[in-house]
């Protein structure tokens, strides 16, 4: 009677693991999705330059578009880019609007609550960026300073952090508002990483990078339990750097190439 007890119960879990089995082939996962569809919905903020913007004829460009360019192109799909503020990225993907986030997504435990991370494919520094001939040189000069950042990024995130009392928050909804804000006199100072900082000193002498803050690594969004993705996206990305792929992005739109990723 034992074995017999036993033999069902056996029995039962085989069926069972072979009912989940199927169902899950049957329902597919997002990696299998984008293939058979033949394109990949990546969410990109274009209002981010140098990571996201569009060229003079209207076309996305940046070191974001460079690197979902490549992901696409390497899948053997087409790419839809959703354009979205910086609020938006975590939402638009936990909701399906789009397959993975590729916009200067820094990497910060309170998001990895909510998505999943590829590894790194750029390592960010949060700098203050001021006027030339104002004096700051550290978290304590900005005390009675109006300091800009973009809202939900991970700059006003560390920011927020670290700031001593007394230093006046002034959040915007995107990078270039943010830059405005410094442009203007607005604000007496903005929190940004080097790449910005970089585009900034393109455009015009009169600003200096002042400290930085710490260093934040990037990588890829996507969504809890697509784990076929975030392995071929991990793949990806190393195959990349190995060819000297991704380091040449850098390079183009960041004008910083990392000498190393983060790897988790």
């Amino acid at each position: 009677m034992l074995r017999f007890v036993r033999g069902l119960v056996v029995g039962a879990a085989a069926t069972l693991l072979i009912s989940s089995a199927a169902m899950a082939q049957q329902a597919g996962s997002t990696l299998d999705t984008i293939i058979q569809r033949g394109k990949i919905v990546v969410g990109i903020s274009l209002s981010t330059p140098p990571y996201g913007m569009t060229d003079a004829s209207m076309k996305p460009s940046g070191f974001d578009v460079a690197v979902a360019n490549l992901i696409a192109r390497d899948l053997g799909v087409q790419l839809e880019i959703v354009d979205q503020v910086s609020q938006a990225r975590i939402p638009n993907l936990t909701s399906n609007k789009v397959d993975i986030v590729v916009s200067s997504l820094g990497i910060t435990a309170e998001r990895a609550k909510a998505i999943m991370y590829t590894n790194s494919i750029y390592v960010d520094e949060q700098m203050v960026i001021a006027p030339a001939g104002t004096q700051i040189a550290s978290l304590q000069d900005l005390v009675g300073k109006r300091v800009g950042v973009t809202r939900s990024t991970t700059n006003d995130t560390i920011i927020t952090e670290k700031a001593v009392e007394g230093t006046n928050i002034q959040r915007f909804d995107d990078d270039a508002a943010t830059n405005q804000a410094l442009f203007s006199g607005q604000v007496d100072a903005i929190v940004s990483g080097v790449a910005a900082a970089n585009a900034i000193n393109a455009q015009t002498d009169q600003f200096q990078r002042k400290f930085a803050v710490r260093q934040s690594p990037m990588g890829i969004g996507v969504r809890r339990g697509d784990f076929d993705l975030r392995q071929w996206l991990n793949t990806e990305i190393m195959l990349l750097w190995n060819s000297g792929e991704l380091q040449a992005a850098q390079k183009e739109w960041l004008g910083v190439v990392n000498k190393e990723l983060p790897r988790f």
